[in-house]
């Protein structure tokens, strides 16, 4: 029997009904980005201040750029030398940390994106997109292709930037296809001579190695080049299990070794109980499969456009939580119950990769840290409890700064110097572990503070630089004395002064305490920087 909702047991919809969709779905992804270009046009905005998506970063910036051309990005750096100004990046905002901050030049790369394809002798099938390209637009772009072609790998959110997920190391969904920075053959960036250099492993591996994730310390990313490959399918299911049957190093790895990717994710009092002894998991798996997909494009468009009334919706409940925090059990158990059904359908890889539209519909708090995976799983259990006992523990006294939910993903290592997945065994798995909650939300400074420092002790995790992670205590130094990293980021520092001799690009002082080992400026706040009140 086919899926309820396949595409061969339900006809296409009318030829007016899929414009409609088209037309409504671009109409909500493009009216944030309307707007700007109407007030700010592409003129440098002077003294305009800047703020991140989630609210929790901001910086006035003296002059703010939105270039379009390779020409426009070395104006721009002969600017920056000419004034004495440093230079940061930004694209959609998408990363609570402090490192786009800024007092000098802000370039936001997002009118950078064009996307072409190519094949080579090298690599194969290719695409180079610029900085500012949605993955949407890679993706739309890899579809209509002849043949059609797919990346590996990509963050579930559809509408971050190229630049952005390269340049901080975002690991992407699968698990065997390694971050997705590893996908990446070949980049040009512009640095601070103000002149286009390339970097690939076949011009020089250590200089790949440094490029891959250089957080914008090695000049403006023009363009980035992935490897990508032959459309392909996989079946995504959705199941519930029980907390106290499922997580178990055994059932974990059996479920990882015989799936394309696992995510999992964990929602605070879904049972309604104030103990975890009921509450269930949510687990996402995907499995490359030669089945025909079971759902249109069509069909597709219409559940996003749903997916995204439905996260307004729940956006609405979940402004109530900060102010009355004593509701956190009742509505995350109404939310869970409301919003999560199991499923089972085959989807184009890249459609099963962002099956979830809108989820940036809710300001967030995010900490996220990565770890190696121990041979049994047995720390990935550990890790993920340490979240749910802390949780019951501060219910026991009628505090809830955790009310959203938390997730991991499992992924190979990278060996760009920089990568929180920084492994020299290229088998190596990472577990990507990390906590949200909804803006506002009182004590998840503490709360997800005391999980950084207790997976730093006990995993030598490290931080997915994009996310919250500067007010774990003492992270700056400690980052430095964890096994290997001074030596690593040693090896990066010698790459970018050979491009960046001044620090043109390196004005952070979250970035010099951990690379370069300086002390932190007088009056530093790391509680303030990562965005809570001080």
């Amino acid at each position: 029997m086919g899926h309820p909702f396949s595409s061969n047991s339900i006809p296409p919809p009318p030829l007016f009904m899929t414009e409609i969709f088209n037309k409504l779905e671009h109409t909500i992804r493009d009216r944030f980005r309307g707007a700007k270009d109407f007030l700010t046009g592409h003129a440098p905005e002077t003294n305009v201040p800047w703020h991140n998506w989630a609210g929790n970063q901001r910086c006035t910036p003296a002059k703010t750029f939105h270039p379009r051309t390779v020409d426009d990005l070395k104006g721009i750096v002969k600017m920056a030398k000419d004034e004495g100004r440093g230079i940061r990046c930004v694209a959609e905002g998408h990363s609570w940390s402090s490192i786009s901050n800024t007092n000098g030049y802000l370039v936001n790369v997002t009118e950078m994106d064009d996307v072409v394809v190519q094949r080579s002798d090298t690599h194969g099938w290719t695409v180079t997109a610029g900085s500012g390209a949605t993955l949407s637009k890679l993706d739309e772009t890899l579809k209509a292709h002849n043949p059609p072609l797919t990346l590996v790998s990509a963050t579930v959110l559809d509408n971050v930037r190229v630049g952005g997920i390269v340049a901080t190391g975002s690991h992407g969904a699968t698990t065997w296809s390694r971050t997705i920075p590893e996908q990446v053959v070949s980049m040009i960036i512009v640095t601070a001579d103000g002149e286009e250099h390339e970097f690939s492993d076949e011009i020089d591996l250590v200089e790949m190695s440094a490029a891959r994730v250089n957080l914008g310390l090695l000049g403006i990313i023009y363009t980035v080049t992935f490897r990508v490959q032959p459309m392909y399918h996989l079946r995504m299911i959705d199941f519930f299990p029980p907390i106290t049957s499922w997580l178990n190093a055994a059932t974990l790895k059996e479920i990882v070794n015989r799936s394309e990717a696992v995510e999992v994710f964990y929602w605070p009092f879904n049972s309604g109980d104030l103990t975890a002894t009921h509450d269930k998991l949510w687990v996402k798996q995907w499995v490359r499969t030669e089945d025909p997909v079971t759902q249109s494009q069509d069909f597709l468009r219409a559940e996003r456009i749903g997916q995204q009334l439905s996260v307004s919706f729940s956006d609405k409940l979940y402004e109530f939580l900060p102010t009355h925090p004593s509701a956190t059990p009742h509505l995350c158990r109404l939310l869970f119950e409301a919003g999560l059904k199991s499923a089972d359908n085959v989807l184009l890889a890249p459609d099963a990769i962002h099956y979830q539209h809108g989820i940036d519909g809710i300001p967030c708090w995010d900490l996220e840290f990565a770890f190696k995976v121990n041979e049994d799983f047995s720390n990935v259990v550990e890790g993920v409890s340490m979240i749910i006992d802390k949780v019951y523990q501060n219910a026991k006294k009628n505090k809830f700064p955790f009310n959203l939910t938390a997730e991991f993903r499992l992924c190979k290592s990278s060996q760009a110097f920089l990568s929180s997945a920084y492994d020299t065994d290229p088998d190596a798995i990472y577990c990507f572990l990390e906590v949200l909650a909804i803006k506002g939300t009182g004590g998840f400074d503490t709360f997800s503070a005391e999980l950084g420092d207790a997976w730093m002790k006990q995993f030598g995790a490290r931080p997915h630089w994009a996310k919250m992670w500067e007010h774990v205590p003492g992270v700056h130094a400690r980052l430095r004395t964890q096994p290997g990293n001074a030596d690593r980021f040693a090896k990066f520092d010698t790459v970018r002064r050979k491009y960046d001799p001044k620090g043109m690009f390196f004005g952070n002082p979250s970035l010099k305490a951990v690379l370069l080992g300086e002390k932190l400026p007088s009056g530093f706040n790391s509680k303030a920087v990562a965005g809570f009140k001080r």
